[in-house]
């Protein structure tokens, strides 16, 4: 038996083929994957996308071999190699003593799935950062600060998203606006962080900060091996909800946390989701509308394709409108 990197096209296939019969799929972002061969068939593998381990599989027929292990400090030493030094995996129960025999420390668990992470640094850790940075912001930062919680991709932010912050901040003296920190979206994070520091510059005790890696990441939500939407939409929620109420609101005190309302299907199961969870720390507030339409970051992006930046503009705050129609304009060209 030995231990393999696919990196053929038919070898790729043969993966495919394999992870099918554990209900498995093959992501779209891989960057390395290993595979183990016994007698010219594949009877482990695993991949990694990024910091994330992902697709780890192991043939019945060989439970109790260690394969698990052996696929993973193979992944293990790829992050060694390539100076990574934190990293996560959704996995299934089946998995969960072996990552955390290998250092791995559970963040959340589903009826579906187990989030561990591994490396030197720690959710903890980040909270903690986190933590200092809002304590210099709020005077203080305990059981008894009147802090809420907004978390936005804001691609780009909008007149509907300071509202949002403008209501939580009706109800709670102290905003921090977490803004998705991943980098899959039209505006860069870089962008939408500036943005969204300017929109909200005037608003007193309202703090706009990275969401770090931990919160609403599509890199780490384990769309691998869920089948149907609905599914994979209810446990990104869970995911989400769990972390964030058993680490973010748990530590720093945040006692609710906001979200707009939504039309689409999709998103409405998300936000019920996180209220499944949070409970009364939830609260959905309806969105800001104009000539009975939401105003939405995506209507905003068709306007800007279009060349409509004028227009677009109507839709954002005047704060940031002058960073805005530049970036837009690099961004989208005149048309």
């Amino acid at each position: 038996m030995q231990i393999k990197e696919a990196i053929l096209n038919n070898e790729k296939e043969l993966v495919k083929e394999f992870l099918n019969k554990f209900d498995l799929k093959y992501a779209d972002d891989i960057d390395k994957t290993f595979y183990l061969e016994d007698d010219n068939k594949i009877v482990g593998t695993i991949s990694i996308s990024s910091y994330i381990i992902k697709d780890l599989a192991v043939d019945s027929n060989y439970q109790g071999e260690n394969l698990a292990g052996i696929l993973i400090n193979e992944a293990l030493n790829y992050f060694r190699i390539n100076n990574i030094f934190s990293y996560q995996v959704f996995t299934k129960a089946i998995y969960e003593e072996t990552f955390k025999s290998l250092g791995f420390r559970v963040l959340v668990k589903t009826d579906k799935l187990v989030m561990l992470e591994g490396g030197i640094s720690s959710i903890d850790e980040e909270i903690k950062k986190i933590k200092k940075v809002l304590e210099l912001n709020f005077s203080t930062l305990d059981e008894n600060t009147s802090l809420a919680a907004v978390v936005l991709n804001a691609n780009p932010i909008t007149n509907g998203h300071v509202y949002l912050i403008e209501e939580a901040k009706k109800k709670y003296n102290n905003v921090v606006v977490f803004i998705v920190e991943e980098d899959k979206s039209v505006f860069s994070f870089k962008e939408r962080l500036s943005l969204a520091y300017l929109a909200t510059r005037r608003l007193s005790n309202v703090y706009v900060m990275a969401s770090t890696k931990y919160i609403v990441s599509s890199l780490t939500f384990p769309d691998y091996f869920l089948k149907s939407e609905s599914e994979k939409i209810e446990e990104n929620a869970k995911v989400d909800a769990l972390i964030f109420k058993n680490y973010f609101m748990k530590d720093l005190h945040i006692k609710k946390r906001f979200v707009g309302s939504e039309e689409s299907s999709k998103m409405q199961i998300y936000n019920q989701t996180l209220k499944d969870i949070l409970g009364d720390k939830l609260e959905i507030i309806d969105r800001l509308k104009e000539d009975g339409e939401i105003i939405s970051a995506k209507k905003v992006r068709a306007l800007l394709e279009e060349g409509k930046i004028d227009e677009a503009l109507k839709y954002c705050p005047n704060e940031c409108s002058l960073v805005l129609r530049s970036i837009a304009m690099v961004k989208y060209g005149s048309k």
